[in-house]
């Protein structure tokens, strides 16, 4: 009801301006995707200032709507700022990229609490110095697995199913990189299972392919130098 208040964990998703001093902010949660309006968000004795940002994990307490689906955040404690990305735009980028997918295919309801948990951990992974790209590709196959889409890979024919009973040939090293990405060294055969699951995310889901070949070209290159010193 109407000024009944809500505590829970919640992910910054993202930030938009809602007036020249407040903000409306987007939160995945372990119930869903929430919006809070934040009023006075930007003045400088706003109780609200420093306590949240994008990839933030914090404590919220809000008011719940009393119409549509915008509430007003009454608390806000962070518990995980994620202070390591800010300091490697490629792992930002990768972050973005995250949260896009969060925001737009996690439900609502109980089943949400396997997204917030997803979420939360791929953003702790990012920061401890792992291959960015073996975890993007970790987060996408279990973001479709979650959403009922995963690959269906052919072991003995080396390739997966895509909509519609077509085939996508890979190689075997592809079709083992995919089944645990974070266990594959070999640069090279990351990008081949990442344009696999490219494609597959384009036959299966409406996305921005192009904002996703710039984040694998940045996170590839940078990671390709690593392997060349």
């Amino acid at each position: 009801m109407a000024g009944e208040t809500a505590k829970t964990e919640a992910i910054c998703l993202r930030i938009s301006p809602w007036s020249r001093t407040s903000h409306v902010v987007t939160w995945l949660t372990p119930t869903g995707r929430i919006s809070t309006s934040v009023k006075g968000a930007v003045r400088p004795k706003s109780a609200f200032l420093g306590q949240y940002d994008l990839n933030y994990l914090c404590e919220i307490v809000y008011y719940l709507g009393a119409r549509g689906d915008l509430h007003a955040l009454r608390e806000c404690a962070p518990v995980e700022l994620h202070d390591a990305l800010r300091g490697d735009y490629r792992a930002l980028l990768v972050a973005e990229h995250f949260r896009t997918i969060a925001e737009s295919l996690a439900p609502f309801g109980a089943d949400a609490a396997e997204w917030f948990d997803l979420l939360k951990d791929a953003l702790g992974r990012l920061h401890a110095r792992r291959t960015l790209l073996a975890e993007l590709l970790r987060f996408e196959l279990a973001a479709l697995r979650l959403s009922g889409l995963a690959p269906e890979v052919e072991a003995e024919s080396g390739g997966f199913l895509l909509r519609g009973e077509r085939r996508l040939p890979i190689s075997n090293d592809v079709a083992r990189c995919i089944k645990d990405p974070t266990r594959e060294k070999n640069i090279q055969t990351l990008r081949d299972a990442a344009r696999a699951i490219g494609v597959f995310y384009a036959f299966h889901l409406d996305g921005t392919p192009e904002t996703r070949r710039a984040i694998l070209q940045a996170v590839t290159t940078k990671e390709e130098g690593n392997t060349d010193g």
